[in-house]
């Protein structure tokens, strides 16, 4: 600190004065020359006693203008990660630093900056820390806490008085994109020097009643203190000096400390942090960005603080690395639509067991021809064009797999209602997709005689016999684009209206395409087939997924009886049918027995969040493999899976993009953020869908143009579109 160099100053020319024999007790300053006493440090001690009141109101009213704290969970270890808050965080037990040494051109770019611009190398480097702060904790204001000397009191020989007079204040910044970098540089300099003028406070005055450390995200230390060197130069072996290393113990997780050696032409910054909260490589990379951000600076071609590039060449390469994913399927990928792909399994397995409902069960024959007459009579009895809409209004049974099926070979998409909405949200999607058609169960048709469109009743006399007897069992014969609709999906409408989610047949091959692969490999029509649950409600899209690695992948469908309950019954029937994969929400695994499934061999679990503790209950009960999937509606199903292998413990982790899907996070700015930094998520790919239906102004403000769309992508008309 301050003090030390002054302290030595006195010991060395003491014991200089001793050697050479001319010892003189020296003053330990100058301003009472006939006594040790540190006047000008009692004169100091008495000045801000009496003026200790001065500046109560004003750091009163910085105070209340913190309103968010920088949310650095994303740098934590693993292990840590909502576990510990970094400001409540005072007890570092494995102190470690890293370095970062700015020099030659950068240096010397950044002293030009100063000069043109009366700026300090201080100012510049807080306004970089902060801006990193800003960047990784997804925050437009930040406070690190910022040590002051505390010297620039009115006293005579302050400079050289032995004493702590430091004091670490909140230095309060509120981060505008628009700003132009210099002006924010300016800023800083003039509330660190309003700071330094009103230093002389005690925090504990302060009525909030709020520990100071608490303000604070992290800490910066700029350290200009004098210095010994060159003073005792060719009397090295007199004082028979040797330079050790020192610690200095600090109680905050993350400081940054700087300094300048202008002789070196060199600024050290030193980020001291608790190796026990983060590691090596996340502290690095906070360097290499701030190395970034201060050659960017220096070089003075970025003028907009928006205009800052926040990602090392290193990071481009890492994400551009995860986001590598494109990949053709020419063993899978050979029908355009889902009803010519289920065909072509069709050609494989026909006589496999495609669905299992109660003691009805269906071949892979049986199901297609069964699909392809309701199909024909659709047709007969509407003029179905591509992405006309037909409503579901069905319980689960093997006739809702016929009715899906039946609608895609028609040309049309289809929308799934559940028959447990209340009235009035029916009546919204129905007149939102202004459905041609409604295909519903017999005791449910009363609910639709008010709407004027045609209505099947799919478990009718008429339609079962229609469905099981006529002649018109073969595939129908039309083309239908990739590109055209396979259904429509309804939000919750918990933000609001409900919106129709609208997603194409190619989106959904390609999804199928990678779930397939990636979970089963390579199963031709020679392997046994894989049982898959039927466990979601179809209004949600989790039913794809299901729907897709079973009747799409020559695997087998297994409907639960209608309703069920998890009881031995349950149980029962799916080790009957030697049940392999379940996917579903954490809410539903909870409920699940996964002792009592004897063949199960792999679990998807997402649609919702998952605790440690759900997972530590699954990994207890289910030894096969557990994937952790997230995905929103409006990219089809699922698009980032985690895998855990049977001895790895859980982790708070979105996991790699799918096949074909890319995801960037980004800021406000549409600018790809660092690793670890926090941000929205942006998903772009084949999984994008269409947009919402009858919503044009919603599809235009979150389907946007792809800002990364490479030349080749825009060659091949791919990636246009990213979702936020």
């Amino acid at each position: 600190g301050w003090s030390l160099p002054i302290l030595l100053d006195y010991v060395h020319q003491d014991y200089l004065n001793l050697i050479e024999g001319e010892h003189q007790p020296l003053p330990i300053t100058s301003f009472h020359s006939s006594s040790y006493r540190d006047q000008s440090y009692e004169n100091a001690q008495r000045y801000l006693q009496e003026h200790r009141q001065d500046n109560i109101d004003y750091w009163e009213s910085e105070i209340n203008k913190i309103e968010d704290i920088c949310d650095l969970t994303g740098l934590l270890k693993q292990e840590k990660k909502n576990k510990v808050v970094l400001n409540q965080y005072d007890h570092v037990k494995q102190p470690k630093a890293s370095t970062l040494l700015i020099t030659d051109k950068v240096y010397r770019d950044l002293k030009n900056i100063c000069r043109e611009n009366g700026l300090t190398l201080s100012s510049i480097l807080q306004f970089v820390w902060h801006k990193i702060l800003s960047v990784y904790g997804h925050s437009d204001q930040t406070t690190v806490g910022t040590t002051v000397s505390g010297r620039n009191l009115p006293i005579n020989d302050i400079e050289t008085s032995v004493g702590l007079f430091i004091n670490t204040l909140p230095l309060i910044v509120n981060h505008n994109e628009c700003n132009l970098i210099i002006d924010g540089i300016k800023h800083i300099k003039e509330q660190t020097n309003e700071m330094i003028s009103r230093s002389n406070v005690d925090f504990s005055q302060l009525s909030k009643g709020r520990m100071k450390h608490s303000l604070f995200d992290c800490l910066f230390v700029y350290e200009n203190y004098p210095t010994l060197d060159n003073k005792f130069q060719g009397k090295e072996d007199l004082l028979k000096l040797r330079r050790t290393e020192s610690v200095e113990k600090l109680d905050y997780p993350l400081t940054i400390v700087a300094y300048e050696i202008i002789e070196n032409e060199c600024v050290t910054l030193s980020l001291k942090y608790a190796g026990e909260l983060f590691e090596e490589e996340t502290i690095d990379d906070l360097l290499c960005v701030a190395k970034e951000l201060l050659t960017q600076i220096g070089n003075n071609q970025v003028k907009a603080v928006s205009d800052l590039k926040l990602l090392t060449e290193t990071q481009l390469n890492k994400i551009n690395n995860w986001n590598n994913t494109a990949r053709d399927f020419p063993a899978l990928n050979t029908g355009s639509t889902l009803h010519k792909l289920f065909e072509e399994e069709v050609e494989k397995s026909s006589e496999k067991i495609a669905v299992v409902y109660e003691d009805v069960q269906l071949t892979y024959r049986e199901l297609n021809e069964k699909a392809n007459r309701l199909a024909h009579y659709l047709r007969s009895i509407c003029d179905i064009q591509p992405d006309d809409l037909i409503a579901l209004l069905l319980e689960k049974s093997e006739l809702m797999i016929v009715s899906i099926l039946g609608v895609w070979k028609s040309g049309a998409a289809y929308v799934p209602i559940d028959p447990t909405y209340p009235d009035d949200r029916i009546e919204f999607i129905v007149q939102d997709t202004k459905a041609k058609i409604v295909i519903a169960n017999e005791k449910y048709i009363t609910r639709l005689h008010s709407y004027d469109m045609m209505k099947i009743e799919i478990d009718s006399t008429l339609v079962n016999q229609i469905i099981n007897t006529s002649s018109m069992n073969f595939n129908p014969d039309f083309h239908l684009s990739e590109h055209s609709l396979a259904y429509v999906i309804y939000t919750s409408g918990t933000t609001g209206k409900p919106k129709g989610v609208v997603i194409e047949h190619a989106s959904v091959v390609t999804f199928r395409n990678d779930i397939t692969y990636r979970y089963f490999g390579n199963n031709d029509s020679d392997t046994m087939s894989k049982a898959i649950l039927f466990l979601s409600n179809y209004v949600f899209d989790f039913s794809i997924e299901q729907i897709a690695l079973s009747i799409l992948s020559s695997n087998k469908l297994i409907i639960p009886e209608n309703p069920f309950i998890f009881d031995a019954k349950f149980y029962s029937y799916l080790n009957k049918n030697r049940l392999a994969y379940l996917s579903g929400t954490p809410t539903q695994m909870q409920q699940i027995d996964f002792i009592r499934l004897n063949y199960l061999e792999a679990l998807t679990i997402g649609g919702e969040s998952i605790t440690a503790k759900v997972f530590e209950k699954l990994r207890r009960e289910c030894s096969g493999q557990i994937r952790q999937v997230y995905g929103v509606t409006e990219a089809t199903v699922y698009n980032m899976v985690y895998v855990y292998e049977n001895n790895m413990k859980y982790k708070n982790s979105m996991g790699v993009p799918l096949l074909n899907t890319k995801a960037f996070v980004l800021n406000n700015s549409q600018q790809m953020l660092p690793v670890n930094a926090v941000g929205e998520l942006y998903l772009t790919g084949s999984c994008v869908s269409r947009g919402y239906l009858n919503r044009p102004e919603l599809t235009a403000e979150r389907f946007l143009p792809n800002p990364f769309q490479t030349d080749e992508e825009k060659k091949e008309g791919k990636n246009a579109r990213i979702y936020k």
